[in-house]
């Protein structure tokens, strides 16, 4: 008799609660920069530290990232 009986283990799978996910997404902050930290920084060449000294505006700070699209930008540009 006891062949034919399923425990309730056996009968159904284990089911593992998943953690929710929190509502609030995680943003992280990249730091900003002035215009003349870039000059210091290993990130970019001589050329581009350059560039960036024209390009940039000195009353505004700056993330890498931003530095970095705006100096795409400008290289993509068309010569006038």
């Amino acid at each position: 008799m006891a062949d034919n009986q399923e425990t309730e283990t056996e009968a159904t799978p284990a089911v593992v609660p998943t953690k929710k996910e929190t509502a609030t997404p995680v943003t992280s902050v990249e730091p900003r920069f002035a215009k003349e930290q870039f000059q210091d920084s290993q990130q970019f060449t001589q050329i581009e530290k350059d560039t960036l000294s024209v390009l940039l505006e000195g009353d505004q700070d700056y993330t890498i990232s931003e530095a970095k699209r705006i100096l795409a930008d400008w290289l993509v540009k068309e010569v006038k």
